[in-house]
Formats: structure tokens, C-alpha cells, sequence
């Protein structure tokens, strides 16, 4: 049967999906029940069987409202920084610069202490990242994409001479390595005791960025 709302009310619908990202971060998928969200949430649990679809309708959306919600942290950032045709090897550093500063703000902007949403988010994220699941694949990858393709565009702006293959590794290698220093700081300092944890994210993308180009023109 169809709800008694017609349509789901903002407020009611974010109730929803707020409560459903705080039981898949804590109990994971399968032990996450439309029944439980529903009651964390306050709500009937048939607006989740009529709107969502079910569990993974729910779980999908949950991800679009992530994506949307740290998006928007980041737009303005993305909107000062637009891609430049890169003509010669430094133009490429440059540009490539620029790349690493945007996927450092974007790994900092999903793991920020100050955002609500962020222990929950990041315990999600860091499942997928692991073990992606099919609900959501493709979100992940739409949103990937334009990450993989600057990178792409950076590095053959560097060395040209890269094949596919090659291309595809060191982008890998990259973003790795933004991912991870943006992320761990904290766990880097227990090994690594002379690490600056107060460095700012533009002087660590000075120093990918110099380190990656360095190590890309050494043919």
C-alpha cells in the first residue's frame, strides 16, 4: 500500500537517510534492517518500502546524499581552480599541482572534525573504498571520474611518452598518495615523529607535486 504522505517532505526524507548512514557505519549492510532505520529515524517503516525501494534503494541514496552533501563543500574550491591546457612539461607540474590541492581538500572535506555527518561518512566510505558493493558502483565511479581523467591529462602533459598502462599506475600511485597523508596524519605521527602535522594542505600539495614531477621526468 502507498504511504498516507504523497510526497516525502525534506525534513522526513533526511530523518531517513541520516538514520540509515548511521546504522550501515555501525552495523554494515547486511546486518541493517528497514525496520531498524525506520525506527531510529521515527518514522514508518513503509515510506522506506514505497520511496527507497527497499534496502538497496536506501543504501544508493544514502550515497547520493554523501556525495551531494561533500560536493558542496567543495564547490566553491573547484569553481577557483578551472584546468588549463598544459602545452609543456611545466605547464603539466602546474596543472598537476593544482590536481593534487583539489584531491587533497576533497579527502579532507569527506574526514573533517567538524562536520557532523563525518564518523559516519568515513566508516562508509573507508567499506567501499575496501569493498565497493553493486548498489553503489557506479556513483563511485561517476564520481571518480573526473579525478581519473585530470590525472590522466597531467601526466601525459608531463611524459607524453607514458603508455596507457603506465599512466594508469602512476595515477594510482598519486592519489594514493594524497589519500593517504590527508587522511592519516594522525597515524603517521606515531612512526614518523618529525612529521609536521600542522602542514597546510596547499605546502603538501607543493610537495606531492614537486616530488611526482621530479620523479616523472627521471626517464
Amino acid at each position: 500500500m502507498c504511504p498516507s504522505e504523497t510526497t516525502l517532505s525534506p525534513d522526513t526524507r533526511e530523518a531517513l537517510l541520516e538514520a540509515a548512514l548511521a546504522c550501515f557505519a555501525k552495523y554494515g549492510y547486511d546486518a541493517t534492517s528497514i525496520r531498524l532505520v525506520a525506527s531510529m529515524a521515527g518514522k514508518n517503516s513503509s515510506l522506506i518500502s514505497y520511496y527507497f525501494k527497499g534496502k538497496e534503494g536506501l543504501y544508493r541514496e544514502v550515497f547520493r546524499y554523501l556525495l551531494t552533501h561533500f560536493s558542496a563543500k567543495t564547490a566553491g574550491e573547484d569553481a577557483q581552480e578551472p584546468p588549463q591546457a598544459a602545452a609543456s612539461p611545466m605547464d603539466g607540474r602546474a596543472r598537476l599541482r593544482a590536481h593534487i590541492r583539489r584531491v587533497l581538500r576533497e579527502v579532507d572535506a569527506h574526514f573533517d572534525g567538524s562536520d557532523p555527518l563525518r564518523e559516519p561518512a568515513s566508516r562508509l566510505w573507508l567499506s567501499e573504498l575496501q569493498s565497493p558493493r553493486h548498489e553503489v558502483r557506479d556513483l563511485l565511479q561517476t564520481r571518480m571520474e573526473p579525478f581519473v581523467r585530470e590525472a590522466r591529462a597531467c601526466l601525459r602533459a608531463i611524459r607524453p611518452d607514458l603508455s596507457p598502462e603506465e599512466v594508469d599506475f602512476w595515477g594510482i600511485t598519486l592519489h594514493g598518495s594524497c589519500i593517504h597523508h590527508a587522511l592519516m596524519s594522525e597515524i603517521n605521527g606515531l612512526a614518523w615523529t618529525s612529521a609536521d602535522p600542522s602542514l597546510s594542505l596547499d605546502a603538501m600539495a607543493d610537495r606531492l607535486a614537486d616530488f611526482a614531477y621530479q620523479g616523472l621526468r627521471q626517464r
